[in-house]
C-alpha cells in the first residue's frame, strides 16, 4: 500500500500540540517590575495559581491522549479527523484560561472554560470508544488497566458538567473545585490501583 495514515505522525503533531499549549500558558502571566504592594502580590498570585490549574487540566489530559496511541493500537481513520477537533478544542484553552485569570468574578470567562473542558472531556471520551471498538474483538474484554482509563475518561465527562453547574452558579469557586476535582480523578485512579493490585 502506497498511501496509509501514519500513526507516528499523529501522535508527534498532537505532542506538539501539547508542548506549545503548556508553553504558551505561562507566557500571559505578566512579570512584576518593582515593590510588591499587598494587592499586587494577591493578584500575582492569583495568576500563577490560575496558570497552575490550567498546566494541570492539560498535563491529565496528555497522560490520557498517550495511554490511546499504545503499541500495537490500530487507529480508525475516523480517529484523524476526531484527534484534530480535540486538538482545536485544547488549543483554546490557554485564551479561556488568561481570560479567566484577567476577569475571575466573570460569569462569561467561567463558563466558557468551562464549555471548553467538556467539549474536550466529550472529544477524549469518543477518542476512547473508538480505539476500543477498533481494537477489541467480539470475544474478548478489557484489561483492568484499559478498563479503569476508559471508566475515566467518562467521569472526566460527567465532572466537567460539574464544572458547568458551577460556572453558572458560583463562578468564583470554579478553579477550587477544578483543582478537587484532579485531586479526586487522581485519587480514586490510585486508590482503585491499589485495590487491583491486592485482588
Amino acid at each position: 500500500m502506497l498511501f496509509q495514515h501514519s500513526k507516528d505522525r499523529l501522535v508527534a503533531i498532537s505532542d506538539g500540540v501539547f508542548a506549545v499549549v503548556l508553553t504558551i500558558m505561562v507566557l500571559d502571566i505578566k512579570i512584576p517590575t518593582g515593590a510588591l504592594s499587598l494587592t499586587a502580590t494577591r493578584t500575582l498570585l492569583q495568576e500563577v495559581f490560575t496558570y497552575l490549574i490550567s498546566f494541570a487540566v492539560v498535563a491529565q489530559y496528555w497522560q490520557y491522549h498517550q495511554e490511546l496511541f499504545g503499541p500495537g493500537i490500530q487507529v480508525p481513520p475516523s480517529l484523524y479527523l476526531l484527534n484534530m477537533g480535540y486538538l482545536s478544542l485544547l488549543c483554546l484553552l490557554p485564551f479561556v484560561t488568561g481570560w479567566l485569570k484577567n476577569s475571575q468574578t466573570s460569569r462569561y470567562a467561567a463558563v466558557t472554560f468551562a464549555v471548553v473542558i467538556a467539549l474536550v472531556d466529550l472529544c477524549q471520551l469518543l477518542m476512547f470508544k473508538l480505539i476500543i471498538r477498533a481494537n477489541l474483538r467480539p470475544d474478548q474484554t478489557l484489561a483492568n488497566h484499559d478498563h479503569e482509563e476508559y471508566r475515566s475518561a467518562k467521569v472526566m465527562v460527567v465532572i466537567s458538567g460539574l464544572y458547568l453547574l458551577v460556572s453558572l452558579t458560583y463562578p468564583r469557586l470554579l478553579l477550587l473545585v477544578i483543582f478537587a476535582g484532579l485531586i479526586f480523578r487522581a485519587g480514586t485512579t490510585w486508590l482503585l490501583r491499589r485495590m487491583t493490585a491486592t485482588t
